[in-house]
């Protein structure tokens, strides 16, 4: 066997492949996160420089802003309030600027601040302007001067605080445009952004589904198929299917495995053929012991039957020498006596041959075909050995046949059968006691029924009757095979025996069932005509 994939390799790649999932959709879900993570922060950083641009405008509002003018006075430091305004805005717009770098810096601003570096150097420039006029509150209306100022000088610097406090409210005005256009240039990056995170999120989920597609195909080829196959197969051995195999083609441990299994297999079914054929044997070897126990049974009620021909030969030859002796002349009364001494001799000579002949045929243990042979004849031919015995004969055989019974079966084996049946009748019956024999057919079958008016059986003994080595016989001569034999053999005849009693001493009647087709006639009839 060529060797390929090991278990523990199979299971290495599956554990391969699904890190390798979780690691495409782990690193699409930190691609989609980390994308809507920069976007957040791009937006947020726009947003704070919105913030800090409203601020930047506040205190540009509050330049010429009025309030704040008495307060200075009544502190007497008419210039005070005017340097704190400037430096509020110098402060708003350092901290815009530190802002708008930081977002230069980690590269959040799509034109790089350009516009808004433009306008932050104009505010610049407006800014310096109002750092070189004089502090005073040129937001009040009252035209007031120091003694130091001519109503001219001041006028002068009012107008141009005025004038440049006017320019830094349009600068400033105008910061909120650039960061608007980044902002829907980020926007539209946000969304391209979001679509190729949408593509790759479909893109991987397509390719993940495909592996765990791929990954359960493998599983399943590798392991579950495989395990499913073994237990299907374990379940039809366990059936007594002993020629079923195993094909598994994995390359790996579970076919070593089936291997081990089909030769294991193997071997159970050459030790269970093995088995059968003993059975078979012993079965066989059953059968030809019970016959010659049978044979030897009647033997001796043979022997008495030949006894009286044998006597009676003997007395006829003394006679017929006796006769000749005295009557040698040819004297007619004489030559008539050894006529009938001769024909005496003749049939007795017969009967003891037709005895004989009759013993050995029905104990020969060869096997036959089966073939029709007429049941009734069969029967007729075991009652006419079985009356001949001495102990028998005040029993009565009573045979009756509506017609010629005829079926296809192994007559030697039947004949045993039969005489099995009429055996352990006779033995349980009372002197002067009836077994009434009926052969007839029924539904395709042909049926002998064996009644006696014996002792009966028990419902114990009828469970049990046809158990080998199982016997009830009053003799005590039984061995218990007989009826487990003719089990046998009407079995493989394919047809049934049963036995019925009332109880004790209510008789027992045995019913034999045979078919009067050979079931292979049957089986080859049907094929005929299905093939028409």
């Amino acid at each position: 066997m060529v060797r390929g994939l090991t278990i523990r390799t199979k299971l290495v790649a599956g554990l391969a492949m699904v890190v390798c999932i979780s690691a495409i959709l782990t690193t699409s879900t930190l691609i989609g996160l980390y994308s809507y993570r920069e976007s957040i922060r791009n937006f947020g950083a726009k947003t704070e420089e919105l913030r800090l641009g409203s601020g930047l405008w506040d205190r540009i509002m509050q330049l010429d802003h009025p309030g704040g003018a008495s307060h200075d006075q009544a502190r007497g430091k008419p210039g005070s309030n005017f340097e704190e305004r400037i430096k509020n805005v110098e402060k708003a717009l350092a901290d815009y600027r530190s802002r708008l770098q930081r977002t230069l810096d980690r590269g959040r601003d799509p034109d790089e601040g350009k516009l808004e570096n433009e306008l932050l150097a104009k505010i610049e420039i407006e800014l310096n302007h109002l750092r070189k006029l004089p502090p005073h509150p040129y937001w009040n209306d009252t035209e007031e001067s120091q003694s130091d100022k001519t109503q001219t000088d001041y006028l002068a610097h009012r107008r141009s605080f005025h004038a440049n406090v006017a320019a830094l409210r349009d600068h400033v005005g105008d910061l909120p445009v650039p960061t608007y256009h980044d902002m829907r240039a980020l926007a539209k990056e946000a969304r391209a952004t979001y679509s190729l995170n949408l593509w790759i999120a479909w893109f991987t989920g397509g390719f993940v589904v495909i592996l765990l597609l791929v990954l359960a195909r493998l599983t399943y080829n590798w392991i579950f198929h495989p395990i499913k196959q073994l237990h299907r197969s374990v379940q039809r051995v366990g059936e007594v299917d002993l020629a079923h195999r195993i094909e598994l083609n994995t390359g790996d441990e579970m076919q070593e495995l089936a291997e081990a299994f089909n030769k294991m297999t193997a071997r159970l079914e050459q030790v269970y053929q093995g088995l059968e054929r003993q059975v078979e044997e012993r079965s066989r070897q059953l059968v030809r012991s019970e016959q010659l126990a049978s044979v030897g049974f009647l033997a001796a009620g043979v022997a008495h039957e030949i006894n009286n021909p044998l006597a009676s030969i003997s007395f006829g030859a003394e006679a017929l020498e006796r006769r000749l002796k005295e009557s040698l002349p040819g004297a007619t009364a004489g030559s008539d006596q050894l006529m009938r001494c001769l024909a005496m001799i003749q049939s007795e000579a017969f009967r003891c041959k037709g005895i004989t002949e009759r013993l050995l045929d029905f104990s020969r243990l060869r096997d036959q075909e089966r073939q029709p042979c007429s049941l009734s004849n069969l029967v007729a031919d075991v009652i006419d050995m079985v009356q001949h015995m001495g102990r028998y004969r005040e029993k009565q055989i009573v045979l009756s046949s509506t017609c010629d019974v005829a079926a296809p079966v192994n007559p030697q084996e039947i004949k045993q059968v039969v005489l099995n049946l009429v055996v352990n009748a006779l033995d349980n019956m009372e002197p002067a006691g009836t077994l009434q024999i009926d052969a007839t057919e029924d539904c395709g079958h042909a049926v002998l029924v064996f009644a006696d008016d014996g002792c009966g059986m028990t419902s114990d003994v009828l469970q049990n009757i046809f158990e080998p080595f199982f016997t009830r016989s009053r003799t005590g001569k039984g061995t218990g095979l007989g009826l487990s034999i003719s089990h046998r053999i009407i079995t493989d005849h394919h047809g049934t025996i049963e036995a019925v009693s009332d109880g004790p001493g209510k008789g027992s009647r045995f019913t034999v069932r045979l078919p009067l087709v050979c079931p292979r006639v049957k089986e080859d009839n049907r094929r005929e005509q299905l093939a028409a």
